[in-house]
């Protein structure tokens, strides 16, 4: 069983392939062009006959203006509660913090170490109150409300609870 060789097959060239495949591409342009055009100027175009003009009124709109009669009439309520402006030689109120009230001294001074080791200036203030003698550290004096929040704010970080106390002159 011999085989015969066939006889070698010519190649069609790229070139011939891509000229072919661009020739088809713009016959069906051409063809999808003139299949979707406008018609023609030429063609005749079925006469319009024009809409009668519907009865347009003109609408005026009137401006009611009776307000300028009613602002000079209006009476105005007399709003409580302004106060006067403080005044600059007025004694401005102090700040405490209350870090605890104890009945034993050794708890009120325990709490204080504790506090004068973060950097606050604490202090104990001792109070009879119902013939029992209570034992309240404190904080301060603080000068505005922006270094009782700090001071305030300082104690929450280092799980201390706190109660402001202002000292109005």
């Amino acid at each position: 069983m011999n085989r015969k060789p066939s006889a070698p097959r010519q190649p069609i060239s790229r070139l011939f392939s891509y000229l072919a495949g661009l020739a088809s591409g713009l016959f069906l342009a051409f063809l999808y062009s003139l299949a979707t055009s406008q018609p023609s100027p030429d063609a005749p175009v079925a006469d319009l006959e024009p809409v009668p003009a519907q009865n347009i009124e003109a609408k005026i709109e009137r401006i009611d203006w009776s307000f300028y009669d009613l602002f000079p009439k209006a009476e105005v309520a007399n709003v409580g509660g302004y106060q006067r402006a403080k005044r600059a030689d007025a004694p401005k109120p102090t700040y405490h913090l209350q870090a605890g009230s104890f009945n034993a001294p050794r708890d009120a001074d325990e709490r204080r170490a504790e506090l004068l080791l973060l950097g606050l200036t604490a202090f104990i203030e001792t109070k009879p109150i119902e013939g029992v003698t209570w034992h309240r550290v404190m904080i301060g004096p603080f000068d505005s409300d922006t270094d009782l929040g700090r001071a305030q704010s300082l104690l929450a970080a280092n799980n201390f609870e706190s109660i402001p106390i202002s000292n109005k002159p």
